[in-house]
């Protein structure tokens, strides 16, 4: 908005009456320290729904747009009051590497809201992949892992925020300890849990998990058919041999898991990938025909 510095804007989109106009919005990016302290000042005396209606909008404004940095707010925000609130600026902080950013939200939890603690997992779950790439300091590891495996072993946690948890844990392959805890997530009487133990199956990249992998292709439930060829995917070059029983699954009546399935052969790759693929590209059916082509296009890439 020409000529409306930051505080006069803060203090007009605080009227809930005011339209929320997302290009005005962007006068949230990339704040500095001083326009910072101005938002946190004026953050605390708008309305609970307009915060979210405003979080809401910064975080799909900054999946649109990757030069728009609300990046201070959102950090702002994880002291909010309102547990939604906080949700949500943990979910769209989600490619912020920086270590305090990360040491923020493993304070998180420990949250009061599960919402809160769920959405950490997440976050955790990719901050785990950077452990086991050796990107963290011992510290700040040791940390990551130590509250993705005391999450899962609380029974006070709600469902939720374990399972979040069990998928970080994928992502920690050296971890004997971990890939144990994908061991009994697998075997948990709740399918919500078994899910997520898949998931967390395919990061690992372990032999150990394939024939349990191969075995849920086969699931008569379709959430379990999911995310087994999503975690046939996830092993790349190491799932081909499972690639007989993704096959079925692109004629699956469930376009979800047909999708899942055909994604996985593009990530898989090889030469019966490709034949597979370029079949389905000619098909009548235009989500298996895009998604084919969207996957023949990723092992065009990988072989180039």
């Amino acid at each position: 908005m020409p000529g409306m510095d930051l505080k006069e804007y803060l203090q007009r989109v605080a009227n809930p009456d005011h339209p929320l106009s997302k290009h005005g919005l962007t006068i949230l990016s990339d704040l500095d320290t001083e326009r910072a302290a101005i938002f946190a000042s004026a953050w605390r005396y708008i309305l609970c729904e307009r915060r979210r209606d405003i979080v809401a909008a910064l975080v799909e404004l900054a999946e649109d747009n990757i030069e728009l940095d609300f990046r201070q707010v959102l950090l702002a925000c994880l002291d909010d009051p309102d547990a939604e609130v906080r949700a949500m600026a943990v979910g769209g902080l989600w490619e912020d590497d920086r270590l305090p950013t990360m040491r923020r939200v493993l304070g998180l939890a420990h949250d009061t809201s599960g919402a809160v603690r769920a959405a950490a997992m997440l976050f955790l779950g990719r901050a785990a992949y950077r452990v086991e790439m050796g990107e963290l300091p011992e510290e700040d590891a040791h940390a990551v892992c130590a509250t993705l495996l005391e999450v899962v072993a609380d029974p006070e946690q709600p469902l939720d925020v374990r399972r979040r948890a069990v998928e970080g844990l994928g992502y920690l392959s050296n971890s004997a300890e971990a890939q144990a805890t994908i061991g009994r997530a697998y075997a948990h009487a709740e399918q919500l849990m078994r899910e997520s133990a898949l998931v967390a199956m395919g990061r690992s990249m372990h032999p150990t998990w394939f024939p349990y992998i191969q075995r849920e292709l086969h699931s008569p439930s379709p959430a379990l058919r999911y995310e087994a060829a999503r975690a046939v995917g996830e092993l790349g070059e190491e799932g081909r041999e499972l690639q007989g029983g993704l096959l079925p699954l692109i004629d699956d009546d469930d376009s979800e898991v047909a999708q899942a399935a055909i994604w996985a052969l593009g990530q898989t790759g090889g030469p019966q990938a490709r034949r597979v693929l370029q079949r389905l590209v000619r098909s009548k059916d235009a989500v298996r025909s895009q998604a084919a082509e969207e996957a023949l296009q990723e092992i065009m890439l990988d072989e180039m």
